[in-house]
């Protein structure tokens, strides 16, 4: 969400980089992501009993603006207004990105979080199977063409397997799989 944070506030003129600064993002949601929606239909219980009970028992209803700020662009729950920002941040950081971390797979790194992301991977009706459960790779790359795109941790633009939670950085690198290594990325971009 940071990426989109940034490229929303350059798009408006809010902030700008200096000429020494490189941007690198990561698993960011640049026409917002389809867990929002869903997140949003199932507090109005449009979704499965599952759904439903775990929204209502984390405290995720009613949703909140973090929540609804993340309505996939140009579906049920976006609007004119934040259709014509996602277009304005999407120009910004294809303008502006240096590197690029987006996940083909939301298998992920085996953690704690693994199956809360396996989860959302296969319930939430992601309008694509690429994704790392929260972040289809689409949205991630916007417009970036994914033949830029890699799948090792020497790649600048670095499709990955990995889930939003290993995308962050939380669990290290996979031992062997060099598309499951974040960390290294990071490094190698220094």
């Amino acid at each position: 969400m940071g990426g989109l944070m940034v490229a929303g506030a350059i798009a408006t003129g809010t902030c700008s980089f200096a000429p020494s600064s490189t941007w690198v993002s990561t698993a960011s949601p640049m026409t917002g992501s389809m867990a929002s929606d869903y997140f949003q239909d199932s507090c109005k219980d449009d979704t499965n009993l599952f759904m439903e009970t775990f929204v209502d028992l984390t405290g995720l209803c009613p949703a909140g603006d973090g929540i609804q700020s993340l309505a996939y662009q140009n579906e049920t729950y976006s609007s004119k207004e934040l259709d014509a920002a996602y277009v304005a941040a999407q120009e910004a950081y294809r303008r502006n990105v240096y590197a690029l971390m987006c996940s083909n797979k939301y298998t992920g790194i085996y953690s704690i979080e693994h199956l809360q992301y396996w989860t959302l991977g296969n319930m939430v009706p992601h309008k694509s199977d690429k994704n790392d459960g929260m972040v289809e790779f689409q949205s991630c790359a916007s417009g970036i063409p994914e033949s830029k795109f890699g799948s090792t941790y020497r790649d600048k633009f670095y499709a990955t397997n990995l889930n939003h939670a290993d995308a962050a950085f939380r669990h290290g690198d996979s031992l062997l799989d060099t598309a499951k290594m974040p960390v290294k990325w990071f490094e190698c971009l220094l």
